[in-house]
């Protein structure tokens, strides 16, 4: 993961201006993108109560609704992870 940072963050810094990081903008931006955790975990938690709620109402489709659950959760993740990716970014330099 070190190196996919690396070969990203030379293509960042041409766009953003040293000014950026300087005046503690970046520690606001990088505030502001953990956030996007907050959404991840509510989803999630929304997605897994309701497959809960559905295993209760047909328990013999568990697996069924147990894989999609997953899935639908692994996609809500990488809203998550792209959040973290881009603050570590604007705190690495």
């Amino acid at each position: 993961m070190l190196e996919i940072l690396n070969s990203i963050m030379p293509a960042i810094l041409e766009v953003v201006p040293n000014e950026f990081f300087r005046s503690g903008l970046g520690y606001i931006g990088a505030g502001i993108a953990v956030f996007t955790g907050f959404g991840t975990g509510i989803g999630q938690g929304i997605a897994a109560g309701k497959a809960v709620e559905a295993v209760g109402r047909q328990p013999e489709a568990s697996g069924k609704i147990t894989v999609t659950m997953i899935i639908g959760q692994a996609v809500a993740e990488t809203t998550g992870i792209y959040g973290f990716i881009i603050a570590i970014l604007l705190l690495g330099r």
